[in-house]
């Protein structure tokens, strides 16, 4: 049985428990493609009648026990984290692209970088090598796979038995996808600024 397998005999068995386990296995940069995991939670959930934002709610607390498990690796485990990278050449390599993004970008990267692939899945290391503080990390983490979950989780469930459409459509157009949400957050948060502005003159 291959990993996603299992972890989606998790989910069908522990319901609420498993999605919780496999999410934060995900973030926590298991072999989980979140492309399939994350849209057949939401097939699950549809044909379960369990209610939507309960699910995305303990997915995202998933991923923030699995984001950072890896944010306290890097940031305490030093030969740990050498160990892994040693070891793992895929981890190797994705912290090495994460690395580059956060040393470019800062911590806003963090949250940018969740809507991204293969940085989603890193950045975190980098995050906590940087000894980058607990709380923004912790903020910028949970806006960003409360936005991924949401995404994919709600496809899912609104896609029914076709779930398995999500997950070639956003392989195809991840970086598109990704794009596009980060610019309207990116708007929303201009706008918000702008309006603090006029109202502080």
């Amino acid at each position: 049985m291959s990993i996603i397998e299992a972890i989606k005999q998790l989910v069908l068995e522990l319901g609420a428990g498993g999605i919780f386990v496999a999410t934060a296995l995900e973030y926590g940069c298991f072999p989980v493609s979140s492309e399939i995991l994350l849209p057949f939670i939401g097939y699950v959930v549809a044909m379960n009648g369990y209610s939507l934002f309960y699910t995305i709610l303990i997915a995202s607390l998933g991923g923030m026990v699995g984001t950072t498990t890896c944010y306290l690796v890097g940031r305490l485990g030093g030969r740990m984290f050498d160990k892994l990278a040693n070891r793992f050449e895929s981890i190797a390599l994705g912290v090495g692209k994460a690395q580059s993004i956060f040393e470019k970008y800062g911590k806003e990267s963090v949250f940018f970088a969740r809507l991204f692939p293969i940085a989603r899945t890193y950045i975190s290391f980098p995050a906590g090598l940087a000894k980058m503080s607990a709380a923004p990390f912790m903020i910028y983490t949970a806006f960003g796979v409360f936005l991924w979950n949401t995404a994919l989780i709600s496809a899912g469930y609104f896609l029914g038995s076709h779930w398995d459409i999500c997950k070639e459509f956003v392989k195809t157009y991840q970086w598109q996808i990704s794009a596009g949400v980060a610019l309207v957050v990116f708007v929303f948060i201009a706008i918000r600024n702008r309006s603090r502005s006029k109202r502080g003159l």
